[in-house]
């Protein structure tokens, strides 16, 4: 059966003398794994449509064990990304993270749109180490597995469970009498990823991690603004790195083992 459809080019592996095995996110079958039949050789009939964080339309042939590549054209080549060392960096970090957080044959027109998105407009990023962190909260919604940061992720919004001791559930009601669990609240925030994300003061267990106000209200933001916005935002060196750090954590927990981002 011969299929057609459009995706980016994740990884390329070398296979035998002159061929590559590739990984794609494509739109209509989710991450495949395609044979690509004398690629690496110089007069390749493929030519750039198969380099790394390419949109290419592919034409395949789909047998029970083997998808054989048989043609790609380039859609959009992100010619100002790959031009940028510390872009070109960040992008295909987010692609090894996609990589490894995404299932094959499991396609998702959301995660698409979003590494759509994210390579069309990293452009518009100014300040990469924030948006670094950026890309791993966003992604990380887009699949559906984004940490809790509305309220305490142990006790459940409010903590009813434990409504005198948890740092949300005492907070002063807002106007109308509502309480708000849409935020983090002043004071001590931590985080912890077996619990699932934001977790009180008087919640939280040995294990946890700390984190100021400014970064589990940042954290929050970032969600809410568009990737040329996030320049509204501020961390320092020691907060970003920090944020790093948790989200690791928490991609670690999802992936039942450490997860160490490609360098």
């Amino acid at each position: 059966m011969i299929l057609k459809t459009i995706g980016f080019i994740l990884r390329a592996i070398k296979f035998r003398e002159s061929d590559l095995i590739l990984t794609v996110l494509s739109r209509d079958y989710g991450k495949i794994s395609l044979i690509a039949k004398g690629a690496r050789r110089t007069e390749s009939k493929f030519g750039a449509a198969l380099d790394l964080l390419t949109l290419s339309e592919l034409v395949f042939y789909d047998a029970e064990n083997l998808k054989l590549l048989k043609e790609a054209s380039i859609l959009e080549d992100y010619r100002a990304i790959k031009s940028d060392y510390e872009r070109l960096t960040l992008a295909l970090q987010s692609v090894h993270l996609l990589n490894q957080l995404v299932e094959e044959h499991h396609p998702d027109r959301v995660v698409f749109e979003f590494v759509r998105d994210f390579l069309s407009k990293l452009g518009s990023v100014n300040n990469l180490a924030l948006g670094a962190v950026a890309v791993k909260l966003k992604l990380m919604r887009a699949l559906g597995i984004a940490p809790r940061m509305s309220g305490c992720a142990r006790q459940g919004p409010g903590c009813q469970a434990s409504p005198a001791r948890c740092a949300w559930a005492s907070s002063p009601p807002a106007k109308g009498g509502r309480r708000r669990t849409d935020q983090a609240k002043p004071g001590l925030v931590w985080f912890s990823p077996q619990s699932g994300g934001f977790v009180c003061t008087a919640c939280h267990q040995a294990g946890d991690t700390r984190l100021s106000p400014r970064l589990a209200q940042t954290l929050t933001m970032i969600l809410g603004l568009s990737w040329g916005k996030l320049d509204r935002l501020a961390l320092t060196d020691d907060e970003i790195a920090l944020a790093q750090r948790v989200l690791d954590e928490f991609i670690g927990f999802h992936l039942k083992a450490p997860y160490m981002p490609s360098k």
